[in-house]
């Protein structure tokens, strides 16, 4: 026997042996020798089942994505994004839009910095993906991207998919009304909330209700609710 295939040997033994010593001693060690010994002979192991659940739940999430309909994407540039779930919730039940439906995505972590490079590319990078299809804003980035007719035609669209608004109407949007569900919600920390559906919007029916929501249709709702009971 070579010495190579002695030292394998004697290696082997010792393992074995360890493993023994471990077997006998496990029910008496304490929980942080058990992690201890876990880690140290196992931690290769471990890593990899971390890689794996990562990358099952990663592939989850990715065919729940491809699978889900949205049926709105609106930004709510400098929002509350703690009020974002209910934003989708409320106009949801506004709209009649069930699980089954599809679903409302509300995105509101996009700063208001006036303009500034990180709204800016954000809200660039989310319009050239089509991944906005309403647009709440300041009165300065409503004007910047309506100066690039960026914005489908407010009139047209609202005529067309029989939808209602409360406030000023122009040629690209609305200047909601004071009372709208955003300032009652403290949703903006602007006074003058302008209203806007990209040229590409994937979704302008939708968007146009959610228009419609915005102006009132929360509190409309709740009348109706009210004059059933």
């Amino acid at each position: 026997m070579s010495r190579e295939d002695i030292r394998e040997e004697n290696i082997r033994e010792e393992v074995v042996k360890e493993e023994e010593i471990v077997k006998e001693t496990w029910g008496t060690m304490s929980v942080w020798k058990k992690l201890e010994y876990l880690w140290m002979y196992y931690k290769s192991w471990l890593f990899a089942a971390v890689i794996l659940v990562g990358l099952i739940c990663l592939g989850v999430t990715m065919y729940k994505g491809m699978h889900t309909k949205v049926l709105l994407n609106a930004v709510v540039i400098g929002g509350d994004s703690q009020k974002a779930q209910w934003l989708e919730e409320s106009f949801a039940a506004y709209a009649g839009i069930g699980e089954k439906d599809g679903e409302v995505r509300v995105r509101a972590n996009i700063p208001d910095d006036k303009g500034g490079a990180t709204s800016k590319t954000a809200l660039t990078t989310l319009m050239g993906a089509d991944a906005v299809d309403v647009l709440v804003c300041s009165e300065s980035v409503f004007e910047e991207y309506a100066d690039q007719d960026g914005f489908l035609d407010m009139e047209t669209l609202l005529d067309e998919n029989g939808a209602g608004y409360s406030g000023t109407l122009s040629a690209y949007g609305v200047l909601l009304d004071s009372g709208n569900i955003l300032e009652q919600e403290a949703m903006t920390s602007y006074d003058k909330i302008y209203v806007a559906v990209p040229v590409n919007s994937q979704n302008p029916e939708t968007a146009a209700k959610f228009i419609e929501y915005l102006g009132g249709g929360a509190d409309c709702m709740e009348d109706d609710t009210e004059d059933g009971n």
